[in-house]
């Protein structure tokens, strides 16, 4: 983990990268603090009362860091574009003006996965897969087959169309660069 005083180096320079490609001179408190239970690189916890802009946290993940410490930057200044569109009343979420402005800035649209288990299950109906870090807890069905079994006027949620699991395997870290599995958090 980053003593306080690189972490605060690292958050200045994103606020000024993102603060140049949002037109953003001034930024209120925005405190960046390390939470070890996030799965994810990072967060913006973003407290709007109505549609204006109260307050924000960033929450960063120690374990994300631990495995890629070369990310920081880039995700500081992921989640400092959504402060700064919530700060300007813009829609903050991971839309087309979150994606110029965080490029603009040099921000990773994307984090990279933790190491760990992943569950595959595949759908009866398209036989579509899908990957998940945490195994369900009931059944799930593909939103697609669901979508598609309503417009037929079929039952959608039974058991024959319920995902299926069909493999467990363990993830290690993913090299620099690599974005197989795109996580925008």
């Amino acid at each position: 983990m980053l003593s306080p005083t690189a972490l605060s180096q690292e958050t200045q320079q994103a606020f000024q990268a993102v603060g140049g490609a949002l037109f953003l001179p001034e930024w209120p408190a925005i405190p960046v603090r390390w939470n070890r239970r996030l799965r994810r690189a990072g967060r913006a916890v973003i407290d709007l009362r109505g549609r204006r802009f109260c307050s924000a946290v960033i929450e960063l993940s120690p374990p994300y860091f631990e495995v890629y410490p070369d990310d920081l930057a880039g995700i500081l200044i992921h989640e400092a574009v959504h402060v700064g569109l919530a700060i300007q009343g813009r829609p903050f979420g991971h839309g087309p003006e979150f994606h110029r402005a965080c490029e603009a800035a040099g921000g990773l649209l994307h984090s990279r996965w933790l190491p760990g288990r992943v569950f595959r299950y595949r759908c009866p109906i398209c036989t579509e897969s899908l990957e998940r870090r945490r195994r369900t807890a009931e059944s799930r069905w593909c939103a697609d087959c669901v979508e598609s079994a309503e417009a037929q006027g079929l039952e959608p949620y039974t058991a024959a169309r319920a995902l299926c699991l069909v493999e467990t395997t363990f993830r290690g870290p993913e090299p620099a660069g690599a974005g197989a599995h795109p996580v925008c958090e």
